[in-house]
């Protein structure tokens, strides 16, 4: 999966996955989510009604679940995030998702981002990743306790 920093324009801000109240998960003491992207949302520069900011969404990004864990590609105790991003418009497209990683108190440690390419509509694409050291710039990868998706965007191919 490519690590693409991509400028997001004016698209709405959208929060989801990886709530960090509630959301253990037992067996990874990580983080767990089924909610969407688009699920929640933050205010965004152009304030719209919640029905047309989620008809706007390109894409939903739902975190199946993340924590902590011994992977073959991410290495012994990754803080791993496994995804699936659905094409929710009428055409194909690549997609980008920006994910920032929480600590206990919610502040962000660091973010990355995940693609999906030449995705055709409604389908989705399914994958993991975790964090780089160097993509954990305000804090340590052990002290991440949450993920969220803060944005998400559809480019034509």
């Amino acid at each position: 999966m490519s690590r693409v920093r991509l400028a997001v324009g004016a698209a709405a801000v959208v929060l989801a996955a990886g709530v960090l109240a509630g959301c253990g998960d037992s067996d990874s003491g990580g983080e767990t989510s089924s909610k969407p992207a688009g699920g929640d949302r933050a205010a965004s520069a152009e304030a719209k009604p919640e029905a047309e900011a989620e008809a706007s969404a390109p894409a939903e990004v739902k975190i199946v679940k993340s924590g902590y864990e011994n992977h073959e590609t991410w290495g012994e105790n990754a803080y791993v995030v496994y995804w699936e991003l659905t094409n929710t418009g009428d055409e194909a497209g690549n997609f980008y998702a920006g994910l920032d990683f929480l600590d206990a108190d919610g502040d962000v440690l660091g973010s990355t981002g995940i693609t999906a390419d030449k995705l055709g509509p409604g389908k989705t694409a399914k994958g993991n990743i975790a964090p780089l050291d160097v993509e954990i710039d305000k804090g340590d990868i052990s002290a991440i306790k949450g993920v969220r998706v803060v944005d998400i965007e559809r480019m034509e191919f």
